[in-house]
């Protein structure tokens, strides 16, 4: 559904209209949720250099898109054995890297508590 929605806003707004944007992050949510973070990530790099062209380095949209990508890089070297980092999680080791992480948003803390199995809905 979402690769359908991402499809017809690319077809009617063009590829770098803001809606478009939200979309192609959902969709590479909907990969990361699912585990497959050798196609989240990529499509989370390629969002967010789009934002930031169209939107700016300091608008909301682009720190959610940023702060995405971190926890989705942060996830794949947690899964990955450090000898084995791709090039899309090897730069995340290196000291001196310009991208950090966000401070943690309302999403990320739900995400973490969810994985861990806390029951945050009462």
């Amino acid at each position: 559904m979402y690769e359908a929605t991402l499809a017809q806003r690319e077809q009617v707004l063009g590829d770098t209209h803001p809606s478009t944007l939200t979309s192609r992050n959902n969709l590479a949510h909907a990969y990361e949720s699912a585990g497959d973070l050798d196609r989240a990530i990529p499509l989370y790099e390629a969002t967010l250099a789009q934002y930031e062209q169209v939107l700016g380095d300091t608008h909301p949209e682009t720190l959610t898109s940023r702060n995405n990508l971190a926890y989705a890089r942060s996830a794949a070297v947690a899964v990955q054995p450090s000898d084995t980092a791709t090039p899309a999680t090897a730069h995340n080791n290196h000291p001196g890297t310009s991208e950090q992480p966000l401070s943690p948003s309302p999403t990320d803390l739900c995400r973490a508590t969810d994985q861990k199995g806390f029951d945050i809905h009462g």
